[in-house]
């Protein structure tokens, strides 16, 4: 059982003394009467919740769940597209110690606000871990999530002891792709559906196998896909458009002894071998190949996420 503690950065005016303990779970977390709010995020994870921080300024904002234990050097969990950090909740309960869930802007609670980059995700992303006191982190992500910790190790790398890529590439995209982002984000703009911008995304997300196997999975996805945020989507795509090729940010992390793992399924549509080997040879390690799974690693794999997290972890810990 988690009891949490929930940094949320948006660009709301702070209420008094900024601080509001004892969130109960499912509660907006909102501001005092005449003050500028509410702030729009929501209390959603397992267990007691103490405070809330809000920030003011002109902010993207982010939500961060923290366990209740606290170290000098947490795991820092970043979601895939276009989910949630429930995304995560098997690789939980296989993982102990001072672990911190990220739900990006427009998802989980979180704003879908700020112009729209990777580069303010994880701008807004630090000050949160700065506010509660977090220096150095490892940090790991799937899908649009290895993209943030790749901005992290790009406009970052001081802050990061370890990194861990799942599912993910660190090319950027090609024109085609780019068009098709940007057309989503179009119409998530001009009023879409959720069912009509990701629905197309359920076969590419998870294997044949995990379809066949894993109902509890598959349930879990068709339901985040059916309530994603239009606004969100509209975000994310727009953000994961414009990043740029981040390769030589991992050969920098290996020049420096940090620590990597880069975990594949095997039968992923959307990330290719290819992807995968490139980032490994520039990180100088081998990588992880999960037969039968695909896309959604954390949901398909738990197992074998959380032992590759684990290992990282772990090095990570003696490198420190």
């Amino acid at each position: 059982m988690y009891a949490l503690s929930l940094v949320v950065v948006c660009g709301c005016r702070p209420w008094a003394g900024n601080v509001r303990p004892g969130v109960p779970v499912g509660r907006e977390c909102g501001h005092v009467s005449g003050f500028a709010g509410p702030c729009g995020a929501w209390v959603r994870e397992r267990g007691e919740v103490s405070p809330v921080l809000c920030h003011s300024g002109s902010m993207t904002s982010v939500i961060v769940h923290r366990a209740r234990e606290r170290s000098d050097l947490p795991l820092v969990l970043l979601p895939p597209f276009p989910v949630d950090v429930g995304v995560y909740d098997r690789v939980l309960t296989l993982l102990t110690g001072d672990v911190i869930t990220v739900d990006p802007p427009g998802f989980g609670g979180a704003d879908a606000d700020g112009e729209p980059s990777l580069e303010a995700y994880v701008a807004a992303l630090l000050s949160a871990l700065d506010d509660a006191g977090v220096g150095r982190f490892v940090v790991a992500g799937n899908s649009m999530g290895g993209y943030a910790a790749m901005a992290l190790a790009d406009r970052h790398p001081e802050r990061l002891s370890g990194i861990g890529l799942f599912g993910t590439k660190s090319s950027a995209d090609t024109e085609e792709a780019r068009a098709t982002r940007l057309g989503m984000a179009e119409k998530a703009e001009a009023g879409a559906s959720s069912e009509e911008l990701v629905g197309a995304m359920r076969e590419k997300l998870i294997s044949p196998v995990t379809r066949d196997d894993d109902a509890e999975a598959v349930a879990w996805l068709d339901q985040r896909l059916a309530t994603a945020p239009p606004a969100g989507i509209a975000w994310a795509q727009r953000a994961m458009s414009a990043r740029p090729d981040r390769t030589d940010a991992l050969r920098a992390l290996a020049a420096r002894g940090v620590p990597a793992v880069v975990v594949h399924g095997a039968a992923d549509p959307m990330m290719g071998a290819p992807e995968q080997d490139r980032m490994a040879q520039a990180l100088d390690v081998t990588v992880v190949s999960v037969p039968d799974r695909g896309h959604l690693l954390p949901l398909e794999a738990p197992r074998e996420c959380a032992a590759a997290l684990s290992d990282l972890w772990d090095r990570a810990r003696a490198g420190s």
